[in-house]
């Protein structure tokens, strides 16, 4: 008996440090802004202060220290299609300093051109994507695309493609009414796990739930889902597509988490286990506030078996 109680609180204890590493591994982010150095930002928009102002702001207000905060300038010389330098920190208070101090130190050159292939041909190809954590791009521009022929439309539409089963995405930051583009708008409709973003201020809210979840049937009449970010006073939504055998009764918002009340569909034969999903939605928010987890992977038990419900907070 005593060997049996001992393989019970170790099989708990593996399940325990094995959701802590996988919620750990769904917290952890990479944040990149690439910031866009044309002179226009100088002359005649008269942005260049304010931007860089609320990029810093962004930055420290991101308050785990074990994000990775990456600055990436463009449209910063003469060269195109160059290595773009990419200044990288954690988000402790000495990472914050040194980019803070690289934002300020930047000044724009008068002869440069805005090629915006430049910074997603850099996200594409140079790493840039953490598959250990999420990552979110920023790219922030003031204007059109200067470059002829157009290369950054056909990399946009690649977005899709790339990412949208991933931990990955994008905002396109117009920061100035000159850079709105209907073909761009276009394009970025048509994608996921991308937005755009009409705004100076890149210190855009950013909510996000765990991905993947187990609910166990037998023993349980709720999920529990946890949420990174700011929900504030808005108000989150979930439900089951069509072939979970499954309806969610309700939803709660608590403290770090929201609560999912699930009950099974009448007459639904169900299995013993199976996959399925929860698409989740942002009923009412401001303008600048994001869900950018569209859908939680669930595998759905149905056993009479002991569990540990864990509860993020």
């Amino acid at each position: 008996m005593k060997k049996l109680l001992s393989i019970f609180y170790i099989s708990i204890i593996v399940i325990v440090a094995a959701c802590a590493d996988n919620v750990y591994a769904q917290s952890r982010e990479r944040r990149v802004y690439y910031l866009d150095c044309s002179y226009s930002m100088v002359s005649p928009n008269k942005i260049w202060k304010d931007v860089c102002d609320n990029l810093i702001f962004a930055i420290d207000a991101v308050n785990d220290e074990t994000t990775e905060l990456i600055v990436i300038p463009f449209a910063f010389d003469n060269q195109h299609h160059s290595i773009l330098t990419a200044y990288s920190e954690k988000a402790t208070a000495k990472g914050k300093d040194n980019l803070k101090k690289i934002i300020k130190s930047i000044k724009p050159n008068t002869n440069t051109m805005t090629y915006h292939s430049d910074p997603l041909n850099d996200f594409y190809s140079n790493s840039r994507v953490d598959n250990n954590c999420i990552t979110y791009m920023f790219l922030m521009t003031d204007g059109q695309n200067e470059e002829q022929p157009d290369k950054f439309t056909p990399l946009l539409k690649q977005w899709k493609d790339k990412y949208s089963n991933s931990n990955v995405y994008g905002f396109y930051v117009m920061l100035h009414s000159s850079a709105k583009d209907n073909a761009v708008d276009a394009v970025i409709k048509d994608q996921e796990h991308l937005w755009k973003v009409e705004t100076a201020d890149v210190n855009i809210n950013l909510i996000r739930l765990q991905s993947d979840v187990i609910f166990n049937a037998k023993n349980e009449k709720y999920l529990d889902v946890p949420v990174f970010g700011d929900l504030k006073d808005m108000k989150l939504d979930a439900q089951f597509v069509s072939d979970s055998h499954y309806m969610v009764n309700k939803v709660e918002q608590k403290n770090g988490f929201i609560r999912i009340w699930i009950d099974p569909i009448k007459g639904a034969n169900i299995p013993v286990s199976f996959n399925t999903k929860l698409k989740t939605e942002l009923k009412c928010g401001g303008k600048f506030d994001f869900l950018v987890t569209d859908n939680i992977s669930v595998r759905c038990d149905y056993k009479p078996e002991r569990s540990l419900k864990i509860t993020v907070r």
